[in-house]
């Protein structure tokens, strides 16, 4: 065989190979998810259980935590994320590759939203490995989502701890999710995480049949607020996963017994 015939041959199996190995890589990163924990065990377990079930999907979890967060990632919490992979050493501010990091993962998910993590997300601050990753996913346009639980002030499971706070406090802690949202983060109850996690980005998904929206109060926003609720007059307000409702159109729909579903 004449030598540039097998050079050319050689050089199409390489790169045939070359890109067999890029798929499988791009394939893998679509499934593999950068997860932070903050110093909150709000909602949590629900998250966790909410992840779960991806494992079998071939789902793979790399975890990096905050130095208050350390207490939290139990062993059988872990057990249930068996896709993780071993958790490194906290690293100190400024030493984290941001970039490498976050370029083996399709996204990054916050299973457990504290307040502080969000408070220094919202700031664009860095004060720690997690909200280093944090921030850097928001700077560089990267797909994040979080559950809500931890910080949104309609959640059950702070209700049932009694970390209610007053009106100005509820208003702070709806801020940061609302600031949140607008960078970008893709916001979820921790029972539903999972599911959010698997379906596209909202933007990136047309409304599809049976799903009902409410009209945002300000166009292109995705708030439902207490203006809305005295307004709504039906038993039932159907509303996207990662549309927010204020703590006032919360209890003006309580009060008024309007069943909340979420698409």
């Amino acid at each position: 065989m004449d030598r540039a015939v097998l050079d050319t041959l050689l050089d199409r199996a390489l790169l045939d190979l070359l890109s067999d190995r890029i798929v499988a890589r791009l394939k893998a990163r679509e499934r593999s998810a950068l997860l932070l924990v903050s110093g909150t065990d709000l909602g949590l377990d629900a998250a966790i259980r909410s992840l779960s079930p991806l494992n079998a999907a071939g789902w793979s979890f790399e975890i990096r935590r905050s130095p208050d967060a350390a207490g939290l990632l139990t062993p059988e919490r872990l057990r249930l994320l068996g896709g993780a992979r071993a958790i490194p050493p906290m690293a100190a501010p400024g030493e984290t590759d941001i970039d490498g990091v976050l370029g083996r993962h399709g996204l990054v998910v916050v299973p457990a939203l504290s307040a502080a993590l969000a408070a220094r997300a919202s700031l664009g601050m860095a004060e720690d490995e997690v909200s280093a990753l944090l921030t850097g996913a928001l700077e560089r346009g990267r797909r994040v989502v979080a559950a809500r639980d931890g910080l949104c002030p309609a959640s059950r499971e702070r209700k049932a701890r009694g970390l209610t706070g007053n009106e100005a406090y509820r208003e702070m802690l709806t801020g940061h999710l609302l600031r949140l949202q607008s960078y970008g983060v893709e916001l979820a109850w921790a029972a539903k995480l999972g599911d959010a996690i698997a379906s596209p980005r909202p933007g990136d998904r047309g409304p599809g049949p049976g799903r009902g929206t409410a009209t945002p109060p300000v166009p292109g926003s995705r708030v439902f607020g207490w203006s809305q609720a005295k307004t709504f007059d039906s038993a039932e307000l159907k509303l996207d996963a990662d549309v927010l409702i204020t703590p006032l159109a919360a209890e003006e729909l309580r009060a008024r017994h309007v069943r909340v579903v979420r698409a």
